[in-house]
């Protein structure tokens, strides 16, 4: 938990799209001996507030309506940023999904993701940037940053795992696995 706490991302506060109310983690570590942190931020729903035809399909058959949201992948919105951290305790690496061409005014948010390579500083800042939560990387050793939301992370337990649906054991169009990284499934209490 602490090493999970040194390392949790950090947001700009206040967005558009509102702050997440959780922050969850699973780690594990590599063969040569990284440690591989993933962190989940947890929203209670996600909706396009935007005008026109788009955004209107989307709050009421995906997001509200018809609720295809929840039906494809479960209650809530959850979104990722995983670390990669040396045997040193640096960050060599941080993924997350960032908002492709971003339209509001669309029905849907095409996801495109990203990896930052090369050293970083802790705590890394990002900015949510699209009505679905999507991120933005804005900087490093954002500490004393100011406007911020800085979760304490929670790990993320087998129960809360299954209560959102995190892996399908089959899927299809209806029901598809909540982004995750491969190391998450290979769960020990």
């Amino acid at each position: 938990d602490e090493l999970a706490k040194r390392y949790a991302p950090i947001l700009e506060s206040g967005s558009e799209h509102g702050d997440p109310y959780g922050l969850y983690y699973r780690a594990s570590k590599d063969l040569e001996g990284n440690t591989l942190i993933t962190y989940h931020f947890f929203w209670e729903k996600e909706e396009n507030t935007g005008s026109g035809m788009g955004p209107f399909f989307s709050r009421n058959i995906y997001t509200g309506g018809l609720k295809l949201q929840k039906s494809m992948f479960g209650k809530g919105d959850i979104e990722l940023v995983s670390l990669i951290i040396d045997k040193t305790g640096k960050i060599q690496q941080v993924e997350y999904e960032t908002a492709e061409n971003y339209d509001p005014n669309k029905f849907g948010v095409k996801h495109k993701h990203m990896e930052r390579k090369g050293f970083h500083k802790e705590p890394v800042l990002f900015k949510v940037i699209s009505w679905n939560h999507l991120f933005d990387y804005i900087a490093d050793n954002s500490s004393n940053a100011v406007n911020t939301i800085r979760l304490t992370p929670v790990y993320f337990n087998q129960q809360l795992w299954e209560e959102f649906g995190m892996v399908k054991e089959k899927e299809s169009f209806f029901s598809r696995s909540r982004a995750h990284k491969p190391y998450e499934k290979e769960f020990v209490e």
